[in-house]
């Protein structure tokens, strides 16, 4: 039996979730992006900025800006580059988690923590005492070096793919995390609902918006 995947992800895209979206990235605050539109100033033709957004996605014609790149101290002596998103591209990836994430979230590891909702490194730590208290007593302390410069687009292309087939909303997936700037991933997304991504591995297309909203998801991915 074939698996039911999720076909009608556009059309859910109303008012109401742009609002939701508009306001959650407010609440998150941050910075300008490379237009130096602000929350603020986004914020003070917000019907009419939503309302064009809302067609860019739903159309198909939204292209996120590039990000602007700052870099920050690690602590370490080193930096790491941040890549900050317009505020229109941030309330555009925070339409996608909210129309994605519950989509995922029910097969996700019970064991996983980091960047999922109503969990926390606290959660973590209970759970990581709960199984001491089981008898386990070794421990893996692993950090994968520059985790979302090294998240590898076909990845994420594919696991998004095995449950959605709105293929407006795989390109905007596509769009949001970098992937749609390389012209082997354009022919990943068909009108259809067919995806293959299995042969075509670009080898620059990894990086993903730190801490954007969209990659909270392919985090877990």
């Amino acid at each position: 039996m074939a698996k039911i995947k999720a076909h009608s992800l556009t059309g859910r895209i109303t008012e109401t979730l742009m609002l939701t979206a508009f306001r959650n990235v407010k609440r998150n605050r941050g910075a300008a992006g490379i237009d130096k539109v602000s929350i603020r100033l986004f914020e003070s033709n917000l019907l009419q900025n939503l309302l064009a957004l809302m067609r860019d996605l739903k159309s198909g014609t939204f292209k996120p800006l590039p990000l602007r790149r700052v870099w920050i101290p690690k602590g370490d002596g080193k930096t790491r580059p941040l890549g900050i998103p317009a505020v229109r591209d941030r309330i555009a990836q925070e339409v996608l988690r909210l129309l994605l994430s519950p989509l995922f979230e029910p097969i996700f590891h019970d064991d996983s923590y980091g960047f999922r909702a109503a969990r926390n490194c606290h959660q973590a730590v209970e759970r990581v005492l709960e199984l001491h208290r089981q008898g386990y007593t070794q421990v893996l302390d692993a950090d994968i070096k520059g985790f979302f410069d090294n998240i590898p687009h076909a990845v994420i292309m594919a696991g998004v793919a095995a449950e959605v087939a709105d293929g407006n909303i795989l390109g905007l997936v596509m769009a949001s995390t970098g992937s749609s700037t390389t012209p082997a991933f354009a022919s990943c997304v068909t009108p259809t609902t067919s995806w293959s991504c299995a042969s075509r591995r670009p080898r620059s297309r990894r990086h993903t918006p730190w801490f954007s909203s969209i990659s909270t998801v392919s985090a877990s991915l």
